[in-house]
């Protein structure tokens, strides 16, 4: 009764506490599960799952075979390639390095026909063996050169103004530099060294202008005594025609 009259007058009661409270130590439970997959859309991942083809080259040829890593084995290829090259060098009075950009390989073949037709010919080496064999000699100036595709163009007598016209209709090959009888040039002075006359040309005109010296000296030499002797002729004759006068 005392209850009620004291919830009837809105009196505050407070609940009765335990001295003792259970505290949970162990870890929270899960709610959150992955929810299953429908089966009907199981059905439709799996028909349309993405399937590779089958690659038509066998697996055999498309491991990459591992190279032979044998530092103190020597490799006889660049050796050979190295002595050719050597050889090359010193066989030419000509050594012309060219860039190859996007040329057919019909429009690079021609270009090989023009330039054997004057005994140029056209060699290609591995970088490696050039920059090996180059960096040994006296043409090391020429190494900056060598970057992307390059070849050589070699021959035995200086045949630049031949090999400029041979290269005139290949516009996708451009003349880089050149050794011309032990002189580095680099392209316009290549084009210099082809409007000079040829060296027959010019051992001609040497003997010729040896000759006209030697003319001129030998005329030089006789002129006094020549002339002396036209005046006594002179002089005589004078005295005869007074001695007859007389």
């Amino acid at each position: 009764m005392q209850l009620l009259r004291d919830l009837t007058w809105g009196t505050r009661v407070t609940a009765w506490l335990p001295s003792l409270q259970c505290i949970r130590h162990r870890s929270k439970a899960v709610t959150r599960h992955k929810k299953a997959i429908h089966f009907e859309r199981q059905k439709i991942l799996a028909l349309t799952k993405y399937i590779a083809p089958k690659p038509t080259i066998s697996e055999s040829c498309m491991k990459s075979k591992a190279k032979a890593t044998d530092s103190g084995k020597e490799n006889l290829l660049e050796k050979f390639l190295c002595s050719q090259l050597e050889n090359v060098i010193q066989e030419s009075k000509m050594l012309a390095v060219f860039q190859r950009n996007a040329i057919g390989a019909d429009d690079f073949l021609h270009l090989k026909h023009r330039l054997h037709k004057h005994e140029i010919y056209i060699k290609v080496f591995p970088i490696q063996v050039i920059r090996k064999v180059l960096g040994q000699s006296q043409l090391q100036g020429l190494l900056p050169l060598f970057m992307g595709h390059t070849f050589l163009a070699v021959s035995p007598h200086a045949k630049a103004k031949e090999m400029l016209q041979a290269i005139r209709s290949a516009p996708q090959v451009q003349l880089l530099g050149a050794c011309i009888e032990d002189r580095l040039l680099s392209k316009q002075g290549i084009v210099n060294y082809s409007k000079l006359p040829s060296k027959e040309l010019l051992q001609g005109q040497l003997v010729g202008t040896l000759s006209t010296l030697t003319t001129q000296t030998a005329n030089m030499l006789t002129h006094h005594s020549a002339r002396l002797c036209t005046m006594l002729d002179q002089h005589g004759k004078e005295e005869g025609k007074q001695a007859e006068e007389n």
